[in-house]
């Protein structure tokens, strides 16, 4: 998600440029798979130090649900809102010093936030930052009906299935190698666990 601002450095303060987007973005995070394009509108405007871009996007991504921890799609809309500052003079080529624009410090040295010296503006870093922003810290199936979500009663089963599972060939395991003086109290032992 690449622009060449050249030209809208170049006109007044409140030019405008706005684009319809439906882009595939692949590679953008290997955390995130996101599941069709980022769909939505973007403007760009110039201002007295560089220009701000804000736009409304959606898109869909495969995250795990954190109760049943099945994968499952969860769409996302979210609101980008940034300054992005030129490196250099559209005319003169001369590096701009932070110290020449307003705002805040650190907002003009952040490597996201810089049209880099040929005039592109790349999106890419903001738009994989607000879309990890956007998620929701704990994303779920929403499951709407009556108690438990089937997934997460269907996973639990087959945990329980695997731990007897795992209990019982433990036992028969340790009962082979045990020492016979000792099989009373691995008897006790499986009385014990059968109480809990």
């Amino acid at each position: 998600m690449q622009y060449n601002v050249a030209q809208l450095l170049k006109e007044p303060v409140g030019s405008v440029r706005r684009y319809e987007l439906q882009e595939m973005i692949d590679g953008l995070d290997n955390d995130l798979e996101l599941l069709g394009p980022v769909v939505g509108t973007l403007q760009i405007m110039r201002t007295n130090s560089g220009v701000l871009v804000t736009a409304t996007l959606s898109t869909a991504l495969r995250v795990e649900c954190s109760r049943c921890l099945e994968p499952i799609v969860m769409p996302l809309r979210f609101e980008i809102e940034e300054s992005f500052r030129p490196l250099t003079e559209v005319e003169t080529g001369r590096y701009l010093r932070p110290d020449e624009f307003q705002g805040e410090a650190e907002d003009y040295e952040d490597e996201a936030l810089l049209i880099d010296e040929h005039h592109i503006l790349d999106l890419a870093e903001v738009l994989r930052q607000n879309i990890w922003l956007s998620l929701p810290m704990y994303p779920s199936c929403n499951w709407a009906g009556e108690g438990e979500c089937p997934n997460l009663i269907a996973r639990r089963q087959m945990l329980d299935e695997m731990q007897q599972t795992e209990e019982g060939s433990t036992l028969a395991a340790e009962s082979e190698e045990i020492d016979p003086r000792w099989s009373a109290l691995l008897a006790l032992r499986g009385q014990l666990n059968d109480k809990e």
